[in-house]
């Protein structure tokens, strides 16, 4: 009897973790809906958008006019967006991690008008009716 109480503590404090890891990998892949809904009337004026996810992702689902070109292939990224360093630019991958640091290496460069979308399911979740 002695030994379980004294491990209780450490029960509970196991299934708080496990409980926060679970929700929080449910939760990894969704990106944030506020972001993506600010990102749906740029995306719906024609702004260029490039879903930087892998090939793979791609090609399990993107949005309509979307591009591809991986996070991590800045030439590609340049030459896609083109020289002007204020054209507007939306990017979106599966939570807005990879988006993130193509916005990071593309504003080291001079790029102004760039807008981190997050995720893809957020964006599905939150897009406005035709």
């Amino acid at each position: 009897m002695r030994s379980y109480h004294k491990t209780k503590p450490l029960m509970y404090a196991l299934v708080a973790v496990l409980t926060i890891w679970f929700i929080d990998s449910l939760m990894a892949g969704t990106g944030d809906p506020e972001a993506a809904k600010q990102a749906w009337p740029m995306i719906q004026s024609g702004v260029l958008v490039i879903d930087v996810r892998s090939k793979e992702e791609f090609a399990e689902g993107h949005l309509d006019g979307a591009i591809n070109i991986e996070w991590d292939q800045t030439d590609a990224l340049l030459a896609a967006i083109g020289s002007d360093r204020q054209r507007e630019v939306v990017l979106y991958c599966r939570s807005g991690n990879r988006s993130g640091k193509s916005i990071t290496e593309l504003k080291s460069r001079g790029y102004t008008h760039l807008f981190n979308a997050t995720g893809l399911e957020a964006l599905q979740a939150t897009k406005p009716a035709d």
